[in-house]
């Protein structure tokens, strides 16, 4: 494998791209241009490094690949060179895996109170990037969070809007106030993100979506919000309440693996 492609892949987890390579897997030892072991990397917009050996089966597995980063499922697929007219026809074939790489979940804590601290605490564990944003620099610093990776000290929603939101972003609004929470919730509802949770109660839930949609939001965006947001688990304390929202994140980021009884002896 060459070196610059990792160097390519590193640059591309750095900036928060997603990605994915093309390995050739196994060939025929004739009539293939590239041989097992040979490797490209796609980006999200369509570029590419290295080659698997170029035309029509190259320009296929590209496809397969720009698919595959929005997809996240990886695939191996089989190309020939058994051409039609004005094709190769080489008369080799060679397998190809196809394996998307994503950049890291985000998780967005709006709010640095009293349930900010596990749910952060948690999401790292679990992996995510972990963002703070709240208005107060007694609760938003190093010293309370020294485990997360980004504290932004300002107003919740003007410095949520701000962020680039992707499909893997999961956002949690746990602010300090009801008006707080809006305004956030406000900021994101059309933003792409896998998940955006409010701490609420039903009735705060009524009175959200009555705003929302006098202000001319669709149902399609209300439905993706999650309000109240967590699994109820009867939770009482900060850390339990951590607990369901998490738990609801990873259900909502595992969907596809939900019911596969993976567990089960």
């Amino acid at each position: 494998m060459s070196s610059e492609i990792l160097h390519k892949a590193l640059q591309a987890c750095r900036k928060g791209q997603n990605y994915c390579f093309a390995t050739i897997v196994e060939a025929t030892l004739k009539g293939t241009p590239r041989k097992a072991g040979a490797k490209m990397i796609v980006f999200g917009d369509g570029t590419s490094y290295g080659t698997i050996g170029g035309g029509r089966n190259e320009k296929a597995a590209i496809a397969e690949c720009l698919k595959a980063i929005k997809t996240q499922k990886p695939l191996t697929v089989t190309y020939n060179y058994f051409g039609r007219h004005g094709e190769s026809v080489c008369g080799g074939m060679m397998k190809v895996f196809i394996e998307p790489f994503a950049s890291t979940d985000h998780l967005i804590i709006c709010g640095a109170g009293h349930i900010a601290l596990p749910l952060s605490a948690v999401g790292k564990i679990l992996g995510f990037k972990v963002t703070i944003i709240d208005d107060r620099k007694e609760f938003a610093n190093k010293r309370r969070f020294p485990h997360v990776n980004q504290i932004i000290v300002g107003n919740h929603a003007k410095e949520l809007a701000k962020i680039k939101v992707k499909p893997n972003t999961y956002i949690t609004i746990v602010t300090q106030g009801n008006e707080y929470d809006f305004e956030c919730l406000k900021a994101v509802i059309k933003a792409p993100a896998g998940y955006i949770g409010v701490i609420s109660s039903r009735a705060k839930r009524i009175k959200f979506f009555g705003r929302l949609k006098k202000s001319g939001i669709e149902e399609k965006y209300l439905k993706r919000i999650h309000i109240p947001m967590g699994i109820d688990i009867g939770s009482q304390t900060p850390e339990e309440i951590a607990v369901s929202i998490i738990a609801e994140i990873v259900a909502v980021k595992n969907t596809d693996f939900i019911g596969t009884d993976k567990f089960k002896d």
